[in-house]
């Protein structure tokens, strides 16, 4: 039977400037939006040529993923202190990160995020009208993404 938990999933974010390329643990994971999102990405296409012959080619494309938090934890504090660092502003230069992202699941799959950079994130908490703070979400854009799947014994 598959086992789809990821309770005990740990997330880790090396900052090449800010924190010196060494990796830093998050888990606060929240439960009213996904905690790591990662939308498809477009491999290639096809068109019809005017004759009618088939054409392919394929396209190298920044991998996306989106990494949701609980406010007002460490996790949190850590994601809006690299915002403020990577936010570009007149008179200040941002830290312009090199983010490497990696994803260990209790399961053993591991996703390895590389030349990434943190591209959406607020530079404050908002309100919601339930009269708590709102999960907030960080963007990132990665140049590779590869996860090493779960060992799963096939059943006899």
């Amino acid at each position: 039977m598959a086992d789809l938990s990821h309770l005990g999933t740990i997330v880790t974010i090396s900052a090449s400037n800010t924190t010196g390329g060494a990796p830093v643990p998050l888990t606060a994971f929240p439960k009213d939006t996904d905690p790591v999102s990662i939308p498809n990405v477009t491999l290639g296409s096809m068109e019809i040529g005017t004759n009618g012959d088939p054409i392919t080619w394929s396209e190298a494309t920044p991998k996306e993923l989106t990494l949701a938090l609980i406010p007002n934890t460490p996790d949190h504090v850590f994601m809006q202190q690299l915002v403020q660092l990577n936010t570009p502003e007149k008179g200040k230069r941002a830290n312009n990160d090199k983010i490497t992202l990696t994803r260990t699941m209790p399961s053993g799959a591991v996703l390895v995020c590389k030349d990434g950079k943190l591209v959406e994130g607020a530079p404050a908490t908002s309100q919601a009208s339930s009269g708590k703070l709102n999960t907030v979400t960080y963007r990132f854009m990665f140049g590779s993404m590869s996860e090493t799947p779960p060992v799963v014994a096939l059943a006899e």
